[in-house]
């Protein structure tokens, strides 16, 4: 069975957020457990999402800026 995650209407529907920083929180709910919590790396994630890492701490940023992200040592949490 495929991993699947669960996004937040939120985020889908916040016209302020990019379509990659959203994408980039799809990719880190399917890696999220019951918490909401996760620790993917940087090289996982840009391999998943079909870019660098340079891009996943800018799209990172702006997630944590809108607070739909927060980070917990080496694990971010999920709104």
């Amino acid at each position: 069975m495929e991993k699947f995650g669960i996004v937040n209407s939120d985020i889908v529907s916040d016209p302020n957020l990019s379509l990659r920083a959203k994408g980039l929180y799809a990719i880190l709910s399917k890696y999220a457990d019951q918490k909401r919590k996760c620790y993917p790396s940087m090289n996982t994630l840009a391999t998943e999402a079909g870019t660098s890492v340079r891009t996943i701490k800018r799209l990172l940023k702006e997630l944590k800026e809108k607070d739909y992200v927060t980070r917990e040592g080496k694990f971010f949490r999920l709104l």
